[in-house]
């Protein structure tokens, strides 16, 4: 959904996409162009090649934590920021929709978007400080699912984590991410992890160079049915936040396609129009 054309129009300066996915490029296009994605700028990336190259990934699976492969994920994003070569890149979540521009890199600088005066878990910046060394860097939070990165910066980054800790950088990460006990009604004192991908890379470009913010307002839905109800005037993002993902959008794999598709979109496409 977030690579339908009226949402990617919003990227600015943007000139590729690269499909990050365990699904193989040959059943991930047809299905891309079934629903109009132009998919002449696409690369492709392979989670079986982070696997190969970066076993270090499933350093971040941790038995009892029911988080774990939702660790695993960002260890899987990090690694895909070292294996590609672009000279800047745009870490995107796709259940994050664009309605309103934003240029990640403007007027010779990285351009985040952030949401204002926002604080998330204790230990997203104890990992900052741990593998770091220093506190945040600002009282606004990069967690807006749209989060640009220098190449050299992260090059940058992968050294001093194994300088500084002597070991290899995504360990260095996951090893400075403190556990925290659950309480109910989350758990019973089983051990957690919390650690944020976007705000590390955040703060770790704030430390190095000047960068710019706006913030970023983002409507959250947490049922499909309320995916148009939006304000186009005052929101900027539409974000997923359906807690059980049974009944967020789904695909068919056995018709190989993206059930109530049409009927979502149209509650968006409508929305936007009045506005217009």
């Amino acid at each position: 959904m977030s690579l339908q054309p009226e949402f990617t129009k919003h990227l600015i300066g943007v000139d590729r996409t690269c499909i990050a996915s365990p699904v193989p490029k040959e059943e991930l296009w047809p299905v891309f162009e079934q629903y109009g994605i132009d998919t002449t700028k696409f690369d492709y990336a392979p989670d079986s090649e982070i696997y190969r190259i970066y076993p270090e990934v499933n350093d971040w699976v941790f038995e009892g934590d029911y988080r774990t492969y939702w660790l695993r994920q960002q260890a899987i994003k990090f690694a895909f920021l070292d294996y590609l070569n672009y000279d800047l890149m745009i870490m995107h979540d796709c259940d994050c929709l664009l309605i309103k521009d934003y240029e990640p890199f403007k007027d010779g600088k990285l351009n985040f978007m952030v949401l204002e005066n926002e604080r998330h878990s204790w230990g997203y910046y104890e990992s900052i400080k741990n593998a770091l060394g220093f506190e945040r860097l600002t009282p606004h939070c990069f967690i807006s699912e749209f989060v640009p990165v220098l190449k050299k910066d992260f090059n940058d980054l992968v050294t001093f984590l194994e300088e500084k800790h002597n070991k290899k950088w995504l360990n260095a990460m996951i090893d400075s991410c403190p556990p925290e006990p659950t309480v109910p009604p989350w758990g019973n004192g089983e051990l957690i992890r919390w650690f944020s991908e976007y705000e590390f890379i955040g703060n770790w470009a704030m430390s190095r160079q000047d960068i710019t913010m706006e913030y970023q307002r983002r409507y959250h839905y947490d049922n499909m049915e309320k995916i148009g109800d939006f304000d186009p005037a005052y929101h900027t993002a539409v974000c997923d936040a359906v807690p059980d993902l049974r009944f967020s959008l789904q695909y068919d794999w056995d018709k190989k396609e993206i059930l109530r598709f049409d009927y979502y979109m149209d509650k968006i496409r409508e929305r936007l129009a009045r506005h217009t």
